[in-house]
């Protein structure tokens, strides 16, 4: 992987509209993204309500500068289409402007094949000024004027570790089940910037330890491993164990793995993702005896996880909104979008400490914990000695992007 930190802006922004010029001194500039050195000059301006791919259809994006008004917290995901839109429109730059910016962005990993890549500088720049001359979307005779310096790069070593339980059909044993948790977090104070959510006040903690998430998920991994490692025979499908690095910098362990798998992607039936599920002091109320899967009603994965519940007294259950609107957020998602049947199975969608200093181990319900674990190894079990392999649901329109990837997977 490639660790570029992100240099200071050396140089004003300057804007210049009709006869009116504005100028924004460089304090007041955060480079959140870069490649290489830039040096813009008088680049035509089209301004963007939000960070929304959908937004940018049908416009001339090519070598113009992308101002887009910050309206409150962003999706990230939908942040990556819109930068890669905007990459793919060969923009010139993208510049957010915020009430404030986030100065802990001067570290970032990125794969190999990407560092030198000609990617979009992103900018965040404060300007009452600015936002109040930008204020409505779409082309305007405007330009901006602009130095770039060029990021520092650093070669870096990260891994997924992974573990294998090989089958015992000779059938089967060249398909595989996934059981996977991330075991990254966001780091110490002066590094985790915009991903802390709470951050210290008169604190000498630095760490955040992210003990729910995801050290629940990890150590849960390595405990169904050594329980089904001990089963003989084996399970008659190979299940492959492994813990993801840089989930919390955008799903990085588990796309490098979706493109670099130790089974083909068409021979993995499903991944069953372990993200907080130490946990039981949900916001929402206590979580005990129970479980949410990401995804309720999109592979009939449920079906497996609802039967093993039963047997060991934890009960399935679909969350209303976070079934659907967490069903990206997490590693199953980069499997998903290869084709495989992957959900993220959690205790607690949202806790007191999430993203937070406090998020430390004596919160943890190790009671309720091994009940889930052991519910999570019995429906793996169920699966892996499953002679037909979960599917898609077809019904749920949703699944469509999936299904034609699990398609494709399989022809290959």
């Amino acid at each position: 992987m490639i660790d570029r930190r992100m240099p200071q802006a050396v140089s004003a922004l300057t804007v210049d509209h009709g006869a009116k010029s504005v100028t924004v001194p460089a304090g007041s500039l955060v480079i959140e993204a870069t490649s290489r050195a830039e040096r813009l000059e008088r680049v035509p301006i089209v301004v963007c309500a939000s960070k929304d791919e959908s937004k940018l259809q049908g416009l001339d994006l090519k070598g113009k500068a992308i101002v887009v008004l910050a309206n409150g917290e962003e999706d990230w995901r939908k942040t990556r289409a819109f930068n890669r839109a905007l990459a793919k429109a060969e923009a010139a730059i993208e510049i957010t402007l915020v009430k404030q910016p986030d100065r802990n962005t001067d570290a970032r990993l990125l794969f190999p094949e990407e560092g030198d890549e000609g990617r979009v500088p992103r900018l965040a720049v404060e300007s009452r000024e600015l936002a109040e001359l930008f204020s409505k979307p779409g082309a305007i005779d405007s330009s901006v004027s602009l130095d770039v310096p060029a990021p520092q790069d650093d070669r870096v070593v990260v891994k997924n570790v992974i573990g294998i339980l090989r089958g015992s059909d000779p059938k089967l044993k060249d398909t595989c089940v996934l059981v996977t948790a991330h075991y990254d977090h966001i780091g110490t104070v002066e590094t985790a910037g915009r991903l802390a959510m709470k951050k210290p006040k008169n604190s000498s903690d630095r760490v955040y330890n992210g003990a729910n998430d995801d050290g629940s998920g990890t150590v849960s991994v390595i405990e169904i491993a050594r329980a089904l490692a001990r089963v003989s025979p084996h399970p008659k499908r190979s299940i492959v164990f492994m813990t993801f690095f840089g989930e919390e910098r955008g799903e990085l362990g588990s796309q490098y793995y979706g493109a670099h798998p130790v089974f083909a992607i068409g021979r993995t039936v499903a991944d069953i993702n372990l993200e907080q599920v130490g946990r039981t002091d949900s916001t929402t109320g206590e979580q005990k005896n129970n479980a949410s899967i990401t995804g309720f009603d999109y592979s009939n994965v449920t079906d497996y996880l609802e039967r093993a519940g039963k047997q060991t007294g934890i009960k399935i259950y679909k969350d209303p909104v976070a079934s659907d609107e967490y069903f990206r957020r997490s590693d199953n998602d980069a499997l998903a979008e290869q084709g495989v049947p992957a959900h993220t199975l959690c205790v607690a969608f949202d806790y007191p400490d999430y993203h937070g200093i406090a998020d430390e181990w004596q919160k943890i319900n190790y009671e309720n914990m091994a009940k889930v674990d052991r519910m999570v190894a019995l429906a793996v079990l169920n699966i892996a000695n499953s002679a037909k392999a979960p599917e898609w649901n077809a019904d749920n329109p949703k699944t469509e992007p999936f299904r034609t990837a699990q398609e494709k997977a399989r022809k290959q």
